[in-house]
């Protein structure tokens, strides 16, 4: 039954604008190889500081999945503006084991 709810057109196209007008986009994860990794992700507000914690949200999500933690290597915000005014910011980013913070 979902699976037929999700190849209907008007419920995709439905849903994809209600994902945009949430702020809520898809992000693909590039496997740049020797275990770094990079995204891009757009924020309707906030300018750059905004898509950059967009994208560092991403890859903390991304390697939670691993049981890891993002460390970002750098980060590139695209010069445009979107045609809503959204800003979007690239982030390098390895994933690494987690250390408990120890007083």
């Amino acid at each position: 039954m979902k699976a037929r709810a999700l190849a209907h057109p008007a419920f995709s196209l439905a849903s994809a604008s209600l994902a945009f007008l949430l702020g809520c986009t898809h992000v693909s994860v590039q496997d740049l190889g020797k275990g770094r990794y990079s995204l891009t992700a757009t924020a309707p507000s906030g300018g750059y500081y905004g898509s950059r914690e967009a994208a560092v949200e991403e890859a903390n999500e991304f390697c939670r999945r691993h049981g890891e933690a993002a460390v970002t290597d750098a980060f590139y915000d695209k010069s445009e503006v979107g045609p809503r005014g959204e800003h979007a910011s690239s982030i390098l980013f390895r994933c690494s084991v987690s250390q408990p913070l120890r007083f």
